[in-house]
């Protein structure tokens, strides 16, 4: 039985590093801030809508929180292929 439950946690985990939005945290990005919007940012690969970070109440709350087409993912700290570049205001 253990066999199969360690199997079935394998397969959980792969699926998960491969969706979409995980496979995100490894693509080089260029994060703007959206001028329409305060604590998000967007990158050019993907329509606004569809795909944004926004900055979190940090340490209380995850640095980032990744939206992808109605999914999210929250990011305790920002991948290092990520160029973000912050609102200087």
């Amino acid at each position: 039985m253990q066999v199969v439950e360690r199997t079935q946690h394998i397969i959980k985990s792969l699926e998960s590093m491969f969706k979409k939005i995980n496979r995100l945290t490894w693509t080089p990005l260029t994060w703007v801030p959206d001028p329409n919007r305060e604590r998000i940012y967007v990158t050019e690969k993907y329509e606004k809508e569809e795909c944004f970070i926004r900055m979190n109440d940090f340490p209380e709350e995850p640095l980032w929180t990744l939206f992808l087409k109605g999914d999210k993912l929250d990011l305790e700290d920002t991948p290092t292929v990520w160029n973000v570049l912050y609102d200087k205001k």
